[in-house]
C-alpha cells in the first residue's frame, strides 16, 4: 500500500500543478477515492490528498452514469438500474391502456427508448458481473415486451423476441461490445486501444462460452 499511494501521490501532485497553471479548480466534495480490492483480509485504505486536503474514501462512486464499487459486483449498480427501469415500465404501463392507449409499434419505440437505453448504457462495463445479478435485468426485459403486444404472463418468452424483434439482454450485451472493439480498433490514436482491446476480447471468450452452454 505504502508503494501505491507513493504513485498516486505523485500524479496527483501533477493533477494539482497542471490545474494551477491553467486556472482549473477541484471540488472538494466531488473528489473521492475507491480502494478497489478482492482482499477479504482487514487492510488499510490509501491516504491521499489533493491539493493540501484529504481524499474521502468511498466503497462506490459514480462515473459516467455507471456505479463503480469496491469490489466490482457491479451490483449497486445493478439494484440502481432495475428500480429506474421497474418506475418506467410502470408509465408505459398507463400508456399500453387497452382502450385508448398506444398501438404495438409506438410502445416498442417508448421502451426501447426509455428503457432499453437505460439497461444499454454501459453495458460494456457492467456486463462483466455474475450471471446471477444480471438475470434481474431479464424479468425487466420480458415485461415490457409483454406490455407492447399486450400478452399474457404465461407468453412464451421466445415468442416475444420473435414478435418484437428483440434479442435476450445477454446477446444484446455481446452485440454492443463488439460494436464497440470494432470502433474501437478503427482508432489506434486512442488511448485505450492497446488495454481495452485485450480485456474485451478475453470477455468475449466467456461470453461465446456461455452463449455455447446455452
Amino acid at each position: 500500500m505504502n508503494s501505491v499511494e507513493r504513485q498516486l501521490q505523485l500524479c496527483l501532485h501533477k493533477i494539482q500543478n497542471w490545474a494551477d497553471e491553467n486556472g482549473f479548480k477541484f471540488s472538494k466534495t466531488k473528489t473521492a477515492c475507491v480502494h478497489f480490492c478482492t482482499k477479504r483480509k482487514p487492510h488499510n485504505d490509501p491516504c491521499l490528498h489533493l491539493d493540501g486536503n484529504q481524499i474521502k474514501v468511498v466503497k462506490e462512486v459514480k462515473c459516467l452514469g455507471v456505479i463503480f464499487d469496491n469490489k466490482l459486483s457491479f451490483l449497486p449498480h445493478i439494484t440502481m438500474l432495475k428500480e429506474k427501469c421497474i418506475g418506467t415500465l410502470e408509465v408505459i404501463k398507463v400508456v399500453a391502456n387497452s382502450k385508448w392507449g398506444a398501438d404495438k409499434i409506438n410502445l416498442l419505440h417508448l421502451y426501447r427508448s426509455l428503457v432499453r437505453s437505460k439497461l444499454d448504457n454501459g453495458c460494456i462495463v457492467y456486463g462483466s458481473a455474475r450471471t446471477s445479478f444480471l438475470k434481474s435485468h431479464d424479468a425487466i426485459h420480458h415485461q415490457g415486451l409483454r406490455l407492447c403486444p399486450g400478452a399474457f404472463r404465461t407468453y412464451p418468452v421466445h415468442s416475444l423476441y420473435v414478435e418484437a424483434n428483440e434479442p435476450p439482454l445477454d446477446l444484446r450485451r455481446l452485440k454492443l461490445t463488439l460494436q464497440y472493439i470494432v470502433k474501437l480498433k478503427a482508432n489506434i490514436e486512442n488511448p485505450a486501444f492497446l488495454h481495452l482491446t485485450v480485456f474485451l476480447i478475453h470477455n468475449m471468450k466467456i461470453y461465446t462460452t456461455k452463449i455455447k452452454n446455452v
